[in-house]
């Protein structure tokens, strides 16, 4: 008689936390739907956040979101229409760069909450990435560039950049 008594009361123990988290869970994961009138371009999230850039491809600008993409906005203290590249820093979790068709190009420390304008002396590389980083100083970033004359353009020696961010 003592062995049911203790196998029922830990049996309702039991059931009473199956219930308890079975309650808690949702059924059904949420979904927030946001609408663009392109196709957003090349996502990428800022590593150990919830902070996701993306290219507009159409209107040659970039998108933020800082709750892993529930709501969206464009980044503002950034000029649009003259977008080339969004590139990510692959060593510091915390850099990205915004490579124009310009000599005036952006960056960021800090997830893409602010924006530094930085400027080259030529245009950046249309037949390669842009920016090559050294994985040991994250200040030293290789710019592959290119001089155009008229419609040729040749691709020039890499420079070495150094910032200071």
């Amino acid at each position: 008689m003592r062995l049911q008594t203790v196998i029922g009361w830990q049996g309702l123990l039991l059931s009473s936390l199956f219930y308890t988290s079975s309650a808690a869970k949702k059924d059904e994961p949420s979904i927030t739907t946001t609408e663009f009138k392109f196709i957003p371009w090349g996502l990428e999230y800022f590593d150990d956040s919830d902070t996701v850039l993306f290219e507009d491809r159409t209107g040659r600008q970039v998108y933020r979101s800082e709750d892993a993409g529930e709501s969206w906005k464009p980044v503002s203290s950034v000029p649009q229409g003259n977008l080339l590249e969004l590139q990510m820093h692959p060593y510091d979790n915390k850099r990205a760069y915004i490579i124009t068709e310009d000599k005036t190009h952006w960056k960021t420390k800090d997830r893409g909450k602010t924006w530094e304008e930085f400027k080259t002396d030529s245009f950046a590389s249309i037949f390669r990435t842009a920016l090559t980083f050294h994985a040991g100083d994250p200040d030293r970033i290789i710019f592959n560039a290119m001089d155009c004359t008229g419609i040729f353009c040749e691709e020039t020696v890499s420079f070495i950049l150094k910032w200071e961010l």
